[in-house]
């Protein structure tokens, strides 16, 4: 009998030298800044304060080769990864929209027909995570835990929703129309009163009442280009990209949307973070609860004027601010050593090709699907492309069976035709596993290959390389395999990290995985990540 509890014992102190079965964080707080690149962490380093992202990396343990490993690297592809352990290939979501061969239309993401919408009239609520093919951590978690409170918070519907998954008690979002957060009849049928409250409060026209200027002399921004760059992207209304944003005299133009392309739209949420901490008494006990929370506003920003700009070193200078407040914060709801914060992103950016000297430059977007569209009609006398997106082709079955043609026979000619096309450096077929090209690229995009959402070939331009829709509009974007749109932050810091750092690569759908580690409960249901809690508890 005494060996058979000597056992017993063993097995469950296994692998829990940090975490027993007893300790717990109080609340875990995951932290997603759309579009981070993982430079920006050095690039600012010494305009951050002590208690922002420098607490994180002085006194957390910073992955510092984290990439995804996938394509397309896109903001819902991003977070639902964050959120379930695997790659497009397991939780279905291919891009923040795909094509659906079936009704012939676009669909986003997170969108779902069945719910309604709370807290405003429209669409602006018609969400849910019901696209997601897998499970999550929190999912896991409230199965192991019921008592557990999960939330997640972004002015991004699908930066809100995809990485809690199905049993979150509620997710948030922004809502262009009043200014307000919202949700679905998903999650409930009226928002709670502090919800009401906190939106009554007006916050994001009291933001909008004070131009957006740096918040140091502007020629203390020696890390950034020049303020004034052509290549840049304007607000409606305004005839330059320069400092400072006359806010007030455009919201008329661009509405209450107009907070998210500001610094301030992090600060908007920050706040909203730390009502809901308080009102529904997230880490008040012993049972672990959850938090994701999204930073949207560096996206947008950092789509309008590049990862080079002042206006996205202000926006970190002014998001550190924002973290160091909410860090403080936490210190005094939860207790400091009573937390435990990972902090990543959902992909990285580009440069801005017109900004960059070498081999970079736009390409025709529109001159190259009709370049792929005469390719078939010289070859087969017919179209046999049904949609072209998200850098994929859907081939169109039914006219290539009319034909008498096999899709891998066609697959094999398009990639030919690919192959040959200016610019154009890798391209695969997704089920047969052909790539030329660039095999790192290929092996991203079969892991980013939904069969019943993705398109039949994915193709590739060279690095740095965008499609002529940022020329005409200015700024960048983001969404291939290249390091700067895979390589970004993971730190984790607070209850039962250890200080530390690595160089070896990890994959960001390792932090699912750690995370349930951390807690002790089952994996997501078809993650593919590996556990990083050997690295944290060094």
């Amino acid at each position: 009998m005494k060996h058979k509890i000597l056992i017993l014992l063993l097995c469950c102190l296994n692998g829990f030298t940090a975490f027993s079965i007893e300790e717990k964080p109080k609340l875990i707080i995951m932290i997603t800044v759309d579009q981070m690149r993982h430079d920006y962490i050095a690039k600012y380093c010494d305009r951050y304060t002590e208690d922002g992202f420098k607490r994180l990396v002085n006194k957390g343990f910073s992955f510092d080769n984290a990439n995804f490993s996938y394509v397309p690297t896109m903001t819902a592809v991003g977070h639902a990864t964050i959120g379930t352990g695997t790659t497009p290939v397991h939780h279905g979501i291919a891009a923040n929209n795909w094509y659906d061969r079936i009704t012939k239309k676009e669909v986003y993401c997170v969108s779902d027909s069945t719910v309604t919408s709370v807290g405003v009239i429209g669409g602006d609520g018609l969400h849910s995570p019901r696209n997601l093919k897998s499970n999550t951590f929190t999912d896991q978690l409230k199965l192991s835990s019921p008592k557990s409170k999960v939330f997640g918070i972004s002015l991004k519907d699908r930066g809100a929703i995809l990485p809690v998954g199905f049993s979150a008690d509620a997710a948030y979002w922004y809502s262009n129309k009043k200014g307000h957060f919202i949700s679905s009849s998903y999650y409930m049928e009226e928002l709670p009163n502090w919800v009401n409250s906190t939106n009554a409060k007006k916050r994001v026209e009291a933001f909008l009442q004070t131009p957006w200027s740096t918040l140091y002399p502007i020629e203390t921004y020696t890390a950034s280009s020049q303020d004034q760059a052509d290549f840049e992207g304007v607000f409606k209304g305004e005839t330059t990209p320069t400092f400072p944003h006359m806010l007030p005299n455009l919201i008329k133009e661009n509405g209450l949307g107009l907070i998210k392309g500001t610094p301030f739209g992090n600060s908007l949420l920050a706040n909203f973070a730390k009502e809901l901490i308080v009102n529904e008494e997230l880490g008040s006990d012993e049972i672990t609860d959850v938090i994701s929370i999204s930073f949207s506003s560096t996206d947008y920003i950092g789509h309008m004027y590049g990862p080079q700009s002042i206006e996205i070193e202000d926006t970190y200078l002014r998001l550190d601010l924002n973290l160091s407040n909410l860090f403080e914060f936490l210190d005094q709801q939860i207790g400091e050593g009573q937390y435990t914060i990972v902090l990543t992103a959902d992909h990285g950016v580009a440069d801005i090709p017109a900004h960059v000297k070498g081999s970079v430059d736009y390409y025709d977007y529109n001159g190259f699907k009709d370049a792929i569209l005469e390719w078939s009609n010289q070859n087969y006398g017919l179209n046999l492309v049904e949609e072209i997106t998200n850098n994929q082709v859907y081939l169109n079955y039914e006219a290539i069976t009319n034909q008498q043609l096999t899709t891998k026979e066609v697959k094999e000619e398009l990639l030919q035709f690919l192959l040959n096309y200016p610019n154009l450096t890798s391209a695969a077929d997704m089920i047969g596993r052909v790539c030329i090209g660039d095999a790192a690229v290929c092996e991203r995009m079969y892991n980013g290959f939904d069969p019943k959402r993705s398109g039949d070939v994915f193709y590739s331009f060279q690095a740095g390389w965008l499609s002529d829709y940022y020329q005409k509009r200015g700024g960048t974007g983001h969404s291939t395999g290249y390091k700067y749109d895979t390589h970004v932050p993971m730190i984790w810091y607070g209850f039962g990290i250890n200080a530390g750092r690595e160089m070896q690569e990890v994959a960001i759908k390792d932090i699912a995985v750690t995370l349930s580690d951390i807690q002790s409960i089952p994996y997501p249901n078809r993650a593919t990540g590996n556990s990083l809690l050997p690295h944290l508890q060094k």
